[in-house]
């Protein structure tokens, strides 16, 4: 008997997230202009070791391995390190339940600040966020119903996105 991957949604409410949901990789949306705003964007950019141009696997590598997933596991939590650890919790227990090859992908917030050019601290925790390998979040997200949500007087609340490939 196969194993249901929607339980990985369950974990996923249990582990402190305010919204999960499984789909469909042919939902997931690319743009590679999601690179440009990475590079041109983000302070993140060439200091991480979870981030361009430093992740030592290639859009070609990563869009080969993704041909191979057929679900996923989207995340949302109110928090980037709640959203890291909810997401390597989903990966963990997908592959506990026989998905040899999950794989989480959420930005990493591990460290305070990242240990590169250094060797990485916590390589088993670290995984690359969703843009980093050319996610669309507002064409992937918006279509799943997740809504940008603001506070009573008018702020955008947090939201951290995160997702587990299972295979």
């Amino acid at each position: 008997m196969e194993a249901n991957p929607e339980v990985l949604v369950e974990k996923a409410l249990e582990l402190g997230a305010v919204e999960a949901k499984l789909i469909d990789t042919s939902q997931v949306a690319f743009d590679p202009r999601s690179h440009l705003k990475c590079r041109f964007g983000c302070k993140r950019w060439g200091k991480y070791w979870t981030c361009p141009p430093n992740l030592h696997f290639s859009q070609e590598q990563f869009d080969e391995a993704f041909k191979e997933y057929d679900k996923a596991v989207v995340i949302k939590t109110t928090d980037a390190k709640l959203g890291q650890d909810v997401a390597l919790g989903v990966e963990k227990e997908s592959m506990m339940l026989g998905f040899g090859y999950s794989m989480a992908l959420a930005l990493c917030v591990q460290c305070e600040e990242c240990a590169f050019p250094e060797p990485c601290r916590f390589p088993h925790l670290a995984r690359p966020s969703m843009d980093a390998y050319g996610v669309d979040f507002g064409k992937t997200l918006t279509p799943l119903g997740f809504k940008v949500e603001f506070d009573k007087d008018g702020k955008m609340m947090p939201a951290w996105y995160s997702m587990v490939l299972i295979g």
